[in-house]
């Protein structure tokens, strides 16, 4: 039998011990991802919410953490993206404005889903990005594009509505929505953090607002669109911001709903001080909207356009999110140091 020395019993043993160190270090490598998902599944409190959409009321329970997310608005996709969850979006569409381009690099790495006729997406496209979230529009969740919201449920699939989208919105509501979805993608503290930041930024606008009287606000309707008549803004988010911002909305008393159709005599009857036209990619240009209120025969008296006082807003901005804040900076800049339109574009 051949005799090992020492001196080569010590480098077997040395070998031995390398190697189950590398061993040991593969099988960490593997494993580590795992045991964080499992911690995190873990630590994860069981979210139960009111889900009410065009396909009815649900009582949902999330009992794990949202991994796979699809966003059928622009809203939504920005306000997972505002919670660092750009890992999170499995799939987007339908966007209203370009993005925000603190999020334009991240965005650009999400799959954007195809919009066909009445801007619906494929179910079999929503189905094949496997998600487990989705959430848009009222009318992005349905039979046609994801399913009705029993069978998403069946399927472990959480229909989320945000609460900011409803007639009765305001700001709170929006803090209300940020914190829902923290709970879902268990990212509280961010979200936590995102509602101080927006608190913060909309109270620069508000303590100079609240010098303002009632009676000396400022006039003001959102134009949308429509010939015929006009699709306005009515009650809801929109017209809370329009409040924060100092201005009185011409036809919030008058509505119960986010957006509404008026006609072009209770426009003059109202006389707004200012108009705001919303820009949106899907709708006509916002210079033809502005050429055909100026022409329009009717609102030739209107203050706002005797005044040249229209200026432009995003739907994005208008809509539920991280935006809200610098649209309220963005009317109390129009309504109250910023006199028409050409210096608005000036600037």
């Amino acid at each position: 039998m051949k005799k090992f020395s020492k001196k080569n019993t010590l480098i077997i043993l040395m070998a031995g011990i390398a190697s189950t160190s590398v061993g040991c270090s593969m099988n960490q490598q593997n494993v580590t991802p795992q045991i964080q998902e499992e911690s995190k599944k873990e630590y994860f409190q069981p979210v139960s919410f009111t889900y009410s959409g065009m396909g009815g009321t649900y009582d949902i329970v999330a009992n794990s953490p949202r991994q796979r997310a699809v966003t059928l608005s622009q809203f939504m996709t920005e306000m997972l993206l505002t919670l660092g969850l750009e890992d999170q979006i499995v799939a987007t569409a339908l966007l209203d404005n370009p993005i925000l381009p603190e999020f334009e690099e991240a965005y650009s790495q999400i799959p954007v889903l195809q919009v066909g006729e009445g801007h619906a997406i494929s179910k079999e496209a929503f189905i094949a990005s496997n998600p487990d979230f989705v959430s848009g529009w009222d009318s992005s969740i349905s039979e046609q594009t994801t399913g009705l919201p029993d069978e998403l449920i069946a399927k472990d699939i959480i229909p989320f509505m945000a609460k900011s989208y409803e007639g009765d919105a305001t700001v709170e509501t929006v803090y209300e929505d940020f914190e829902l979805l923290g709970k879902l993608f268990n990212v509280q503290d961010r979200a936590e953090e995102v509602i101080q930041q927006m608190k913060k930024d909309i109270k620069n606008v508000t303590d100079r607002v609240g010098s303002i009287k009632e009676e000396d606000r400022v006039k003001v309707m959102v134009y949308d669109s429509g010939q015929n008549d006009a699709m306005v803004v009515g009650t809801g988010l929109a017209n809370n911001l329009i409040e924060l911002a100092g201005g009185s909305n011409v036809f919030a008393n008058d509505a119960n709903r986010p957006y509404v159709n008026v006609s072009w005599e209770s426009v003059v009857a109202r006389n707004p001080e200012v108009i705001l036209i919303t820009e949106f990619m899907a709708g006509d240009s916002t210079d033809s909207k502005i050429s055909f209120l100026k022409k329009h025969p009717a609102l030739k008296d209107v203050e706002a356009i005797k005044n040249n006082r229209l200026y432009v807003v995003r739907l994005a901005d208008l809509s539920p999110g991280i935006r809200n804040p610098m649209l309220i900076e963005q009317m109390y800049h129009d309504f109250y140091e910023t006199p028409n339109l050409e210096e608005s574009k000036a600037e």
